[in-house]
């Protein structure tokens, strides 16, 4: 079995995904959309929970890189608050744009906690979060805050932001227009602003 065979079963899970949700990920569907014999992905993935936490674990990556992608388009002498706006609007955006993916990466039911490739991935997107988090504290922002404690607060608001908006409940609650007027209100609420109190 070859990493190249791993590679072909992965792509067919993550359009199973896609197309069909996640109750239609199993080892055997990937098999027949592989065209490989039944037995063949649990030389990969020994059981379903290992082939959810490949899948997850390659969401995880495909998030931060949207993150780092929004970053690197603001102006080289965009301010701390506008880099960590934009992390936080890729984050909404990756949401709404990847909802299957995106319910998946949180079900712990599903994954494997004791897959090190994904606990590895679903720490490093808190990771850099808490360092565009750290630099905007190092101009002035909530100063005094506990930096891992502030960006699991600003972690759980994106998060059940994008999460309530795709329920529907968000706007139905809010009136909000777009996922943008309510991104708007979240950045408000945490003051991120320029570092010259301007908003970004």
């Amino acid at each position: 079995m070859t990493t190249d065979t791993r590679g072909r079963l992965l792509q067919a899970a993550l359009e199973l995904l896609e197309g069909e949700g996640v109750e239609a990920l199993t080892l055997r569907a990937i098999a027949r959309r592989t065209g490989v014999s039944h037995g063949a992905p649990l030389k990969h993935f020994p059981h379903r929970a290992a082939l959810l936490s490949a899948v997850a674990t390659q969401g995880f990556g495909e998030l931060q890189a949207w993150a780092r992608r929004a970053i690197e388009e603001l102006p080289e002498t965009a301010c701390t608050a506008s880099r960590l706006r934009a992390g936080t609007r890729a984050y909404v955006a990756f949401a709404e744009a990847r909802p299957q993916m995106f319910a998946l990466m949180f079900r712990r039911d599903l994954l494997d906690d004791e897959d090190r490739e994904l606990g590895k991935a679903s720490l490093g997107g808190f990771e850099e979060l808490m360092t565009l988090v750290q630099d905007h504290q190092a101009a002035g922002w909530r100063a005094d805050a506990d930096t891992r404690l502030l960006t699991g607060a600003l972690w759980s608001a994106m998060h059940g932001l994008a999460q309530l908006w795709s329920w529907g409940a968000l706007p139905l609650a809010t009136k909000a227009a777009t996922v943008e007027d309510a991104l708007d209100g979240l950045c408000r609420a945490f003051d991120l602003t320029s570092t010259e109190g301007q908003p970004t």
